[in-house]
């Protein structure tokens, strides 16, 4: 039995770079990749890519990674998410989560506010529409009081839905509450016990099974065999978060024991500002090889298939890494290597 593995295929590129996407999902799914995952910012929108693929594969799970709960109603991502897993044949994940407020107030146009009420106000009603029953809903939000009922049948009477979430918070009073699974990013490995504990404890706080929770991980992964080359490219993206993408990311890995590294980065980021999803000597310097050796596996293939296989036994279900630059048998033979 292959191992759980998902990918992320990042922002939905040209129509021309979808067509080589495509391609490789289809390895994907044939070497035995369990799911696949689109993004979505101020671009080109997630659900048109992931109904291209839904036509062009059978088996593989496609799911959003994730869709932002404003922009979109609950409704509207309910019908959304209903028909195309009716075109899909019952494969559909959706992934959701709050984005933030210089997203959400400047390209949606909408307040941020109350962002972690409205998530779980949207998972309970896109759970009661997906259902088929009728929706009355009296939220502290969302106040739906006409019984509407989804106009056709959906193929299933629910619809996975996994929540990105890396504030105690969030995790234990949302994705514990209502989600199928938790989703972290730039979790350290060490703490993913905790962390699903935490998801546990709101679990059991709301009458479910400790264990009714996944964790599907984003891991950084970089497959490269030069070991200087790869400890480089790994620390791009944490050191983006860490130092220009809001306060989620360093405050999570500040909670997290790496109080010392975020904030040397922070400083050094005021005269050494790196470029997106890049780094810089001094960065590097700051973060020290603990912190990324706990937020991201890179090396040779070997090796990261080992790093992948670490996190599993620290308790990641699914880990979801970044679909490789690779095609043809050389991406065959890395996919089937990460899930053998």
């Amino acid at each position: 039995m292959a191992r759980r593995l998902a990918l992320s295929i990042g922002f939905t590129p040209d129509p021309e770079q979808s067509k080589e996407v495509i391609e490789r999902v289809k390895i994907a799914e044939e070497v035995g990749v369990e799911a696949v995952f689109t993004a979505e910012t101020w671009g080109r929108d997630q659900f048109s890519l992931l109904t291209r693929i839904a036509i062009e594969t059978s088996k593989i799970k496609i799911g959003t990674g994730i869709a932002p709960v404003f922009g979109r109603s609950p409704a509207m991502l309910a019908m959304t998410a209903a028909t195309l897993d009716e075109l899909s044949g019952g494969r559909v994940v959706l992934g959701l989560g709050t984005s933030g407020a210089r997203v959400i107030e400047h390209w949606h146009g909408e307040p941020f506010t109350k962002p972690l009420t409205r998530l779980r106000e949207y998972v309970e009603i896109i759970n009661m529409i997906v259902s088929g029953e009728k929706v009355y809903y009296d939220g502290e939000i969302f106040k739906l009081e006409r019984g509407f009922k989804l106009l056709f049948e959906p193929v299933r009477k629910h619809i996975p839905i996994s929540i990105a979430s890396i504030s105690p918070k969030s995790m234990r009073d949302v994705v514990g509450a209502v989600a199928d699974a938790w989703e972290p990013i730039y979790w350290p490995k060490s703490k993913f016990v905790e962390g699903k504990q935490l998801v546990a404890e709101g679990a059991v706080e709301n009458g479910r099974a400790a264990d009714a929770v996944e964790c599907w991980a984003t891991i950084t992964t970089v497959i490269e065999p030069d070991p200087a080359k790869a400890k480089r490219m790994a620390a791009g993206p944490i050191s983006w978060y860490v130092t220009n993408m809001g306060d989620f990311y360093h405050q999570m890995l500040t909670r997290n024991g790496f109080g010392e590294e975020v904030a040397a980065m922070r400083k050094v980021a005021e005269t050494h500002k790196p470029l997106p999803f890049q780094t810089n000597d001094e960065l590097m310097a700051a973060m020290g090889d603990r912190m990324l050796d706990e937020t991201a596996v890179y090396g040779d293939l070997e090796t990261v298939a080992m790093g992948l296989e670490e996190r599993r036994q620290l308790g990641v279900d699914m880990p979801v890494i970044s679909m490789p630059q690779a095609s043809g048998t050389q991406l065959e033979r890395i996919l089937g290597t990460l899930v053998s």
